[in-house]
């Protein structure tokens, strides 16, 4: 074969002769469609046409998959078509499946040049949709739509949050390529189970694989400038015609501060603060129930505290369940919270005191709320009909019907932002451990039933350690302003 002359005909010709079959072809009209259709929709994005996250995915996600599987079949259907040549008992020229690689030959030097050439084309295209693929994975967009069953109650959530405008990555991966990777692979986990649709209804909390809250929450949030107390003041309404209104004000200390500058003594010094470590081992999944705690301040003193009626746990039992208090023990649904349906007409009948004229406006308002529906959609409906219908009157002035209308979408909004039958989610699914009012919350450890080792002392569940009222169920709005200033 090596005395046979070598002309670019005869080097073309073999190389067609392989390429002539049907996997070669198809690989190499795959890898050609989906390289124009890349570079189309990277323009269109480019100038803003592209805003579907669905479109984006496919883009970013499946195209540059069928790019590579055309690339991967050009050779194997070379490969396939040599061998059924040998089998059909081919020539020896026919068969030499590579030319002699003597870059004299000018023709060679062609042909390497034309596949180095492509080569680089393939790896710009592919590197740049690898990067774009990774960026679109990581907007809020793809998180929260790309699998709208699913996580349709948490994106709603997010978007009403005080966190909406900060993206899913920052708090559920943050920097690094290591969580990078591992989310990613936890990825694959849960797409797989939304394509069998096999995943949990509703979503299993808290996170396992949630990154510790010291490595994203304290990016911004950091513990040791939480100086001072928070004034919170709030209404709640009867359910009578009225919605008689009861008003309070507490002083929350929420504190923090470092020891350089004073000991502060509030909720985030005791309990985040990096000088005080407390450790605790809780004897349910879902964190709610704490048998355990421990508690390292800067001194270095160490105090342990067991739940009444229950065993102190072993040395190796603590070292392989216990957990580092961080912002998430309390603070777990920063961005993912569901108002429960009472303080949520509350808030709505505190904005717009128009509405307290309807009678018995939060009755009504919670009954819809809290009646049965299939679906989300029938739900919002539901709940907009329901108010409409107890409150609609042939004979009703114009200015009637339009606070009816805006009392039924306020309500109706609350059902849309707070109850999802198709997940089995509402606010009752997911405990908020933020204060005790609706959950224990607090009372997790702060009950006065975890004692210390030697039972002198108890975590106190004395109501001023953590916050004091100034103004209690008060039926007069108070004013702030001459509350707040010192005599």
């Amino acid at each position: 074969m090596s005395s046979l002359p070598r002309s670019a005909t005869r080097t073309f010709g073999r190389l067609w002769n392989y390429a002539n079959n049907f996997w070669t072809i198809a690989g190499a009209i795959l890898t050609t469609v989906s390289a124009l259709l890349l570079l189309t929709f990277a323009l269109v994005e480019a100038v803003g046409g592209i805003r579907n996250p669905y479109i984006a995915g496919f883009a970013y996600l499946v195209l540059p998959a069928f790019f590579v599987l055309g690339l991967v079949l050009i050779p194997f259907g070379m490969w396939r078509r040599r061998r059924r040549l040998l089998r059909s008992g081919a020539t020896a020229w026919e068969l030499d499946a590579f030319p002699k690689l003597d870059f004299n030959d000018p023709q060679l030097r062609k042909v390497a040049t034309i596949v180095i050439v492509l080569t680089a084309i393939n790896g710009v295209i592919l590197g740049a949709a690898s990067y774009m693929g990774i960026e679109h994975m990581e907007t809020v967009e793809f998180c929260g739509t790309s699998c709208h069953s699913v996580m349709h109650p948490e994106h709603t959530a997010y978007q009403n949050s005080a966190h909406s405008r900060v993206a899913c990555v920052q708090c559920h991966i943050g920097p690094g390529a290591s969580w990078f990777v591992r989310s990613k692979l936890d990825g694959l986990r849960q797409v797989w189970h939304t394509a069998m649709n096999t995943y949990h209804r509703p979503i299993l909390t808290p996170l396992r694989t949630l990154r510790p809250a010291r490595e994203t929450c304290e990016a911004c949030h950091w513990p040791a400038m939480h100086y001072g107390d928070k004034l919170r003041s709030f209404a709640r309404f009867a359910e009578d015609e009225t919605s008689t209104p009861a008003y309070s004000v507490m002083l929350i200390r929420t504190g923090g501060g470092a020891l350089d500058a004073g000991r502060h003594g509030g909720i985030h010094w005791w309990h985040i603060y990096s000088d005080n470590r407390i450790r605790y081992l809780a004897a349910d999944a879902r964190r709610e129930s704490i048998s355990w705690a421990e508690l390292r301040t800067a001194d270095g003193k160490v105090t342990t505290f067991v739940r009444n009626g229950t065993e102190a746990p072993t040395p190796a039992e603590v070292e392989g369940g216990a957990r580092v208090m961080d912002c998430i023990d309390c603070h777990n649904r920063p961005s993912h919270y569901y108002a429960p349906p009472g303080k949520a007409v509350d808030a709505i009948l505190e904005r717009h005191e128009d509405l307290r004229t309807l009678p018995f406006f939060k009755r009504e308002a919670l009954k819809a709320l809290t009646a049965p529906y299939p679906t989300h959609a029938a739900g919002v409906a539901g709940v907009r009909d329901a108010l409409v219908a107890q409150y609609r009157s042939a004979e009703a002035a114009p200015e009637r019907v339009a606070l009816v209308a805006r009392a039924a979408d306020a309500v109706a909004a609350v059902y849309d932002r707070s109850f999802f039958p198709e997940m089995k989610t509402d606010w009752s699914t997911h405990p908020s451990h933020i204060g005790h009012d609706d959950f224990p919350g607090c009372f997790r450890c702060h009950d006065g039933e975890m004692q210390a080792a030697g039972g002198d002392r108890a975590i106190t569940g004395e109501c001023e350690t953590c916050h004091a009222f100034l103004v209690q169920e008060s039926a007069q709005k108070p004013d702030l302003a001459r509350l707040t200033v010192s005599p």
